[in-house]
């Protein structure tokens, strides 16, 4: 057994871990056992559209945005659970298979782990959690998925036979947070909470090293294992550190500070990326493991759960307070979609997992008298290249998050056309898009005398009008083919979110705006936000069309701020 000391201790964020690490305590307080098919549970906020010669266009009907899902899609399939509150979910690597750890009310203290098929979520076996009033962890399986592991309350680590569905041993380990293999399987590593790090030999199921660190370390929440089996990396949730853990000594090599609170750890396959969560922030951090250093951060929300897609393109993100994972697309560090689901759900997702081929997702989610397992449909990922646009562009990578949004779908012939000014009516529909394309009735008789029920967009630009985003010209027009003015266009996002706890400055952040200019309001909140940088010269130029790149750059910065879109 080795000890690690690092000289210092902090009890203000040692409390401070204690407020924040409560995870998956929640219990469920009823339930029923069926399979139901048919129940819309589901909402996915955006959608792609497809293009047409002559511009943007919105399809009559929704199809999906890639990594997200059909806009209002049902679930494949839902479980409702009995006897307790489903906690995490685990699949099978040949897919075949769900454990669902859970803790039965009817028999308190009693923790079991469910297994299911998961191409029916019928339930295939049961194994009962040995010990005093057992808390069922989340399983780890190995590579070959026929031996699994999972944490308990109890002081062991359980070790069951995933072919026979059968308990087989009960490690004495006293706290287990988290579980990671060997790359060749031979041994599995138990990340404790209370800073212990435990090695079993995956052979005879023994403890053959401990070590041991002390409060300065903060607490352990997630360990990752490169692929060369030589060091792990494990979140120090109150230090807001990953460590860097040497394996073959069981010692802290280097700390990276990653400016917040670690929730859970994902290392891409070739081990060259970690990525982060800092849900106090609302992050998502990158690492650099080749360098050991932060490479970016971004907006993320409040996501503490993490999956990457099989391609890596794209991140998984789960609140489970607030009843909605986010898709994150890697490319251009952004979110570009949410599975927001119903009110039903909205007393906590717990846990998810993706099936091998990543196109199901397995949702474990607890409400009153209302647990259930969830598979929901992942489309194929695809990330869209514009052939006018190249990482030459000062705005390549916003352009592609906009296509990749399902926000800017170009044109017939495969262009974006980043130089050209954006219309008023293009405007409107990248706005709409931006909201998720919410569901909208189009009033009957237009409220602008220049718009025509029958005109392109005419949905979108009536939308933005009903929710106060686009009031029109005095005279009562739209002016739909006009371009869009820089000034016009920061007024518009002003409204879409919705932001009434600003005060403008007494200074103008641009040479030519003044305090008095009709939205200067508006461009000093985006300009405060950093979503309008103006000019190297210090200029807004407000009354100057808005390019189309431009118009990308806008939104990508725009959507951490978040109206009830991409952020709902």
């Amino acid at each position: 057994m080795k000890s690690f000391a690092a000289g210092r201790t902090d009890a203000i964020q040692f409390a401070r871990v204690l407020i924040l690490g409560g995870f998956q305590l929640i219990r469920s307080t009823a339930q029923k056992i069926a399979v139901l098919t048919g129940t819309v549970a589901l909402s996915f906020t955006l959608v792609t559209v497809p293009a047409q010669a002559n511009g943007e266009t919105v399809s009559p009907s929704p199809t999906t945005v890639t990594g997200c899902g059909a806009f209002g899609a049902s679930p494949l399939l839902e479980a409702p659970v009995t006897g307790g509150g489903p906690e995490a979910v685990t699949v099978s690597p040949d897919g075949s298979r769900l454990y669902v750890s859970l803790t039965k009310i009817e028999e308190p203290g009693s923790g079991f782990v469910s297994v299911l098929d998961a191409a029916t979520l019928q339930q295939v076996a049961e194994m009962r959690v040995p010990g005093h009033y057992p808390y069922a962890g989340k399983v780890y399986l190995n590579a070959a998925g026929t031996k699994g592991y999972l944490g308990t309350n109890s002081g062991t680590v359980q070790v069951f036979d995933a072919l026979t569905n059968t308990m087989t041993a009960s490690v004495p380990i006293f706290d287990s947070k988290a579980i990671a293999f060997s790359p060749d399987g031979a041994k599995v590593y138990v990340a404790g909470y209370n800073r212990v790090i435990t090695v079993i030999d995956a052979k005879t199921d023994t403890v053959v090293d401990t070590w041991n660190f002390d409060l300065a370390y903060g607490t352990f929440v997630d360990i990752e294992i490169d692929p060369t089996g030589s060091f792990a990396y494990v979140g120090g949730l109150s230090r807001n550190v990953v460590h860097v853990i040497d394996l073959r000594s069981g010692a802290v090599v280097q700390t990276i500070e990653v400016g917040g609170p670690p929730g859970q750890l994902a290392l891409t396959s070739d081990g060259k990326t970690l990525y982060v969560t800092d849900g106090f922030n609302g992050k998502l951090v990158v690492l650099d493991t080749a360098t050991r250093s932060v490479r970016n951060s971004f907006s993320s929300r409040q996501g503490q759960q993490l999956l990457l897609s099989g391609s890596e393109d794209r991140a998984f993100l789960l609140s489970g307070l607030h009843s909605r994972i986010d898709v994150v697309d890697l490319t251009t560090d952004a979110v570009i979609c949410a599975h927001s689901l119903l009110p039903d759900y909205r007393h906590g997702l717990m846990d998810f997992a993706l099936s091998p081929d990543g196109r199901r997702m397995f949702v474990a989610s607890i409400a009153d008298k209302n647990n259930k397992i969830s598979v929901l449909p992942i489309p194929e990922e695809e990330n869209t290249l514009f052939r006018d646009v190249s990482g030459m562009d000062q705005f390549e990578r916003e352009i592609r998050w906009m296509a990749n949004a399902g926000i800017a779908t170009g044109y017939e012939d495969g262009s974006y056309r980043p130089l050209e000014p954006v219309r008023r009516d293009a405007m409107a529909a990248f706005l709409y898009r931006f909201h998720g394309s919410p569901e909208f009735a189009a009033p009957a008789v237009s409220p602008f005398k220049d718009l025509n029920t029958t005109d392109k967009f005419y949905k979108e630009i009536t939308w933005l009008a009903s929710m106060g985003i686009a009031t029109g010209w005095p005279d009562g027009t739209y002016r739909p083919l006009e371009p869009v003015q820089r000034d016009a266009m920061v007024a518009f996002m002003y409204r879409s979110v919705k932001n009434t706890h600003f005060s403008a400055p007494e200074t103008s952040p641009y040479k030519d705006v003044r305090t008095t200019d009709q939205f200067y309001l508006e461009m000093a909140f985006m300009s405060a936000n950093g979503v309008t940088t103006g000019w190297p010269d210090g200029t807004f130029r407000p009354l100057q069309p808005v390019n189309r790149d431009a118009m990308a750059a806008f939104m990508y910065r725009l959507n951490p701020l978040g109206p009830s879109n991409l952020l709902r």
